[in-house]
């Protein structure tokens, strides 16, 4: 039986996980859901999961939710946790980083003061790019030679803020080299040229400030 992931249908902290799992071309169900009442009222206490939340995979016997538990599950499974000490430590190191900066951005999206706090936002961007464009040098991958979950993430992430400020990665040649060479893999072509790939979005969720989903909005 094929495994299932879970998430809202959007892009936010399941995207990443979604191109993992097409990169090892493993069939699995993209479980969406576009109604709250489906997964709270529903299958959030139905599915036998521990800590119930979205995202979740279940892969048999195997049922995981934390977004974390999940990349460091799939990431040991097949091979993209870094085969060195060095690498593991780089890869544990940047999805850190990656999850904490997507964490800070959405929080502004989603808050009350949106439009107080956008031209802060936008301008803290630059900044924040250039962080992972020092981390990366000029290595092909975050996890040096090798790639791991924690460019999946960080590609993720990258791609969104370059939609939401454009222009802010291509002014690193590092970065830009990067997500090109991502995007190229060959096992994500069928995914990244499809419209399942959501290129344009949704991002957020329907009471988000920028690319909200526009199901369940009030």
């Amino acid at each position: 039986m094929a495994p299932t992931l879970g998430y809202w249908e959007l892009r936010g902290l399941g995207h990443a996980i979604r191109l993992l799992l097409h990169y090892k071309e493993v069939e699995f169900e993209n479980k969406m859901y576009n109604d709250p009442q489906e997964w709270f009222g529903n299958d959030k206490l139905n599915l036998g999961l521990k800590w119930p939340n979205l995202p979740y995979y279940i892969d048999g016997d195997v049922k995981i939710t934390e977004t974390s538990a999940i990349f460091a599950h799939l990431g040991r499974k097949h091979g993209l946790d870094g085969s060195t000490e060095q690498a593991k430590i780089n890869n544990d190191m940047t999805y850190s980083a990656a999850l904490w900066r997507r964490i800070e951005f959405v929080r502004v999206l989603y808050g009350d003061n949106y439009d107080e706090k956008k031209d802060e936002l936008v301008a803290g961007l630059d900044d924040k790019v250039a962080q992972f464009s020092k981390e990366l040098g000029d290595q092909d991958w975050f996890g040096g030679s090798e790639l791991v979950y924690a460019d999946f993430c960080v590609y993720d992430l990258l791609d969104v803020w370059n939609q939401f400020k454009p222009g802010c990665v291509e002014k690193h040649d590092n970065l830009k080299a990067f997500m090109a060479r991502f995007a190229a893999l060959p096992t994500l072509q069928k995914f990244m040229n499809s419209d399942k790939s959501m290129k344009n979005g949704p991002f957020n969720g329907p009471n988000a400030h920028w690319g909200a989903a526009k199901w369940g909005a009030k």
